[in-house]
């Protein structure tokens, strides 16, 4: 089964999505079996299935071979209305210029004035609700905290605050519908391209119960050690807009899985790579593709303090992290000769409330 949910945030909207595929008797499948199951078209459109990859991608293929230079928004609603009354699929069409999230099932458009539209299974988005409005603990909740830091968040982005429900959905295990990663996509000024990301997990506070809600303002220290410390798992993308092409990286396990298709079509196939450092991820997927796709990555670690102790004296109330940054390679000046300074978000803190 699946999960996609998919949100409009003014100029922005953004698509977060499982990469499960389940085998025989509903038996989850790895990781390396799975499917990105959001596919950038042209005409700056980025459609989401449920269903099957297979029929799904026989779809996309052919819109992308009708409609090369792209089409009208009735057109796309209409092949695709098409195609889920074919083959059973439900969609989630998003259009990048003006933002907008068209929801297809059983052959029809869905009308809604919702901002957030889904496909997929009842349950998985049931728990996603209850995730979001924190109706339900998380499940490291009493032995970790995660932080993702997001490296090109534009203002006003759902895309991480998708994400942020979305890992918790995945990460439990009573929710056998989904698994895998989570893909993270949103629009930019020109398109679809895939988020850059670095999900990290920090130690819980010492002293805290396990239902304790941190408040925007508190002063914590995270720090990460044992099983915590070092690890990440960090989505990369192409800096070029409307490639299906996506990675993921372990940051302890040094393993890396690269996720493509056939003619820059559904991403249904894997490449792992093992051993791979941080500083060697770009040359690794270039060696493999044969070609220099200018690869967007943002790896950090959550680290100890090494000895250090905490800043002493804090002037105004927040938090503190320790982190390692890895590799980065967005680029380091805006042409101008200034160092550029890309949007860095550390959100999804457990019960974070502001006050």
């Amino acid at each position: 089964m699946t999960l996609v949910v998919g949100r409009v945030a003014g100029p922005r909207v953004a698509i977060a999505s499982d990469t499960l595929l389940t085998g025989p008797g509903g038996q989850a499948l790895p990781f390396q079996n799975g499917v990105i199951k959001s596919c950038m078209l042209p005409g700056d459109v980025c459609v989401s299935f449920s269903n099957s990859p297979i029929t799904a991608g026989r779809a996309f293929k052919e819109f992308a071979d009708t409609y090369r230079a792209g089409a009208s928004f009735n057109e796309v609603v209409t092949f695709f209305e098409r195609s889920s009354h074919s083959t059973g699929n439900d969609y989630l069409v998003a259009f990048a210029n003006p933002a907008k999230l068209v929801k297809i099932a059983d052959g029809k458009r869905v009308s809604s004035l919702s901002k957030t539209q889904w496909i997929g299974d009842q349950t998985a988005y049931s728990k996603f609700r209850s995730y979001e409005t924190r109706h339900q603990p998380r499940a490291q909740n009493g032995r970790a905290i995660n932080g993702a830091l997001f490296a090109d968040d534009l203002p006003g982005s759902p895309a991480s605050d998708l994400f942020s429900t979305m890992r918790n959905v995945v990460a439990d295990r009573s929710a056998a519908t989904t698994g895998g990663f989570v893909t993270a996509v949103t629009n930019f000024d020109n398109g679809f391209r895939y988020s850059v990301y670095s999900d990290m997990l920090y130690d819980w506070p010492s002293g805290r119960p396990t239902d304790y809600e941190y408040l925007a303002t508190d002063a914590v220290a995270f720090t990460a050690t044992d099983e915590n410390a070092s690890f990440a798992v960090a989505q990369l993308s192409p800096a070029y807009i409307g490639l299906n092409l996506v990675a993921f990286y372990f940051t302890s396990a040094k393993k890396l899985f690269f996720f493509y298709g056939e003619g820059n079509g559904i991403a249904d196939r894997c490449q792992v790579f093992r051993d791979v450092s941080a500083t060697s991820i770009c040359a690794t997927l270039n060696d493999f593709v044969r070609t220099d796709l200018e690869w967007l990555l943002l790896i950090t670690t959550p680290r100890s303090l090494d000895g250090l102790q905490p800043t002493p004296t804090i002037k105004t109330p927040g938090s503190q992290f320790s982190l390692f940054c890895e590799a980065n390679t967005f680029p380091p000046s805006n042409g101008a000769g200034q160092q550029a300074k890309p949007t860095y978000r550390v959100i999804n803190l457990e019960g974070l409330r502001s006050r």
